[in-house]
């Protein structure tokens, strides 16, 4: 008489251990697909268009970041597949491809762009669909405020804002340069600019002067020089974007002052203007030094592995090809690290990881240390002040001792 009363019981434990051990199975199933299958990261350059030299180099980076990093196992045994679209300069062109990438790839991460101007584009469509992106140029400080939450899904590897302006400020001082004359383009990112390089003066003991503006399409910039220098500026913090460097340096020539510059507007153009007249200071990664990055560098391991990853094909790349191909190789392998620490291969498991990643990574743009407060994180110590000689760069004393 008891076994019909067990039936009933014996029947639920009989499906439950098939549904555990099914359970099992799926799961097993699914980690050999993690373990299988490849993972997708997006690359959105210019391959064709004014900005295609900057493109191509940066494709070519991020080819070899990949191989490199496949050959140690990808991501807990997933090699990363790149995809790469030609933005060709185009607004439009970058959002159908970005959504191309993401709903028929389904890549996990975007990457790009090279022309600067398309920044705002790949933003915004970054933090409406819920994609990381990482950029791979500008300067935009991507620390979140409640007046614009638009940096949730964006990171950069790119040499950033507030960074850049300490360490050349930090610079200023020792070599008692007290007196800054701001030089910004005239539009809205322009004003940004003077607002920072204003805001960082007092942490250095640096009085700032009112700043001078000029226009993105003009062709002399020596009366804003000379005003400045007449206001009594020892050296000039000059922002904007790269095509203005051509201008800027042909000015400076008329007028003497001394230059600091971010290194997104440095291009082979404007250093052919230089001279040696005046000093000219930038605020670089250390991929500018190469293999002549000092040994005591923290990223200077990572450096070489990049030099010899690129090889013969990189050695005659302009200093924007370079920079380029540094910060694809950077978003690479920053995407790939934070894939690693992550549970899942999702956007929103990529997001998480990339702002909780107990580790900074040791890039060749810097060191890079992302957080929910600051998206990029840029470790201003890593970057090193370079004045320009005929010869080329040499490193500030200063700045390489941190």
């Amino acid at each position: 008489m008891g076994l019909p009363k067990a039936t009933p019981w014996l029947k639920i434990l009989c499906c439950l251990f098939l549904f555990i051990s099914a359970s099992a199975l799926n799961a097993d199933k699914a980690l050999c697909r993690r373990g299988g299958l490849s993972i997708s990261v997006g690359g959105l350059w210019d391959l064709t268009g004014d900005c295609r030299r900057e493109g191509q180099a940066a494709h070519f980076a991020a080819t070899k970041a990949v191989e490199s990093l496949n050959s140690h196992g990808g991501v807990a045994g997933s090699p990363v597949e790149l995809v790469v679209a030609d933005t060709r300069g185009e607004p439009g062109r970058l959002l159908l491809q970005a959504r191309k990438l993401v709903e028929q790839d389904k890549v996990v991460a975007l990457l790009g762009p090279a022309d600067e101007g398309l920044i705002p584009v790949l933003r915004k469509y970054a933090e409406t669909h819920n994609v990381p992106v990482i950029l791979t140029c500008g300067d935009d400080p991507l620390l979140p405020s409640r007046k614009n939450e638009s940096v949730r899904w964006t990171f950069s590897v790119s040499p950033n804002l507030g960074p850049a302006i300490k360490i050349i400020f930090r610079e200023f001082a020792r070599a008692d340069l007290k007196i800054v004359g701001p030089l910004v383009a005239d539009n809205q990112k322009g004003r940004r600019d003077s607002l920072w390089l204003k805001g960082y003066g007092p942490e250095y003991r640096l009085s700032i002067l009112p700043p001078q503006n000029f226009g993105l399409h003009d062709t002399d910039m020596v009366s804003q020089l000379q005003c400045l220098k007449e206001e009594g500026a020892q050296v000039i913090a000059a922002w904007g974007p790269r095509s203005c460097g051509p201008v800027l340096l042909r000015s400076a020539k008329k007028t003497g002052v001394h230059i600091a510059v971010p290194v997104q507007l440095l291009s082979s153009d404007m250093l052919s203007e230089y001279e040696g007249l005046f000093r000219l200071w930038t605020a670089a990664p250390p991929l500018l030094l190469g293999h002549n990055i000092p040994v005591s560098h923290p990223c200077a391991f990572t450096i070489t592995r990049f030099m010899i990853a690129m090889g013969k094909e990189a050695m005659g790349f302009s200093i924007e090809e370079s920079l380029a191909a540094g910060m694809a190789w950077d978003a690479v392998h920053l995407a790939v690290m934070g894939l690693r620490a992550s549970d899942t291969a999702t956007h929103r498991g990529l997001q998480r990881a990339l702002e909780d990643l107990d580790q900074g990574y040791y890039g060749v743009m810097g060191i890079f240390e992302p957080s929910g407060r600051d998206h990029s994180g840029l470790a201003p110590s890593s970057l090193i002040v370079l004045e320009r000689s005929k010869n080329g760069w040499r490193p500030v004393v200063s700045s390489v001792r941190h």
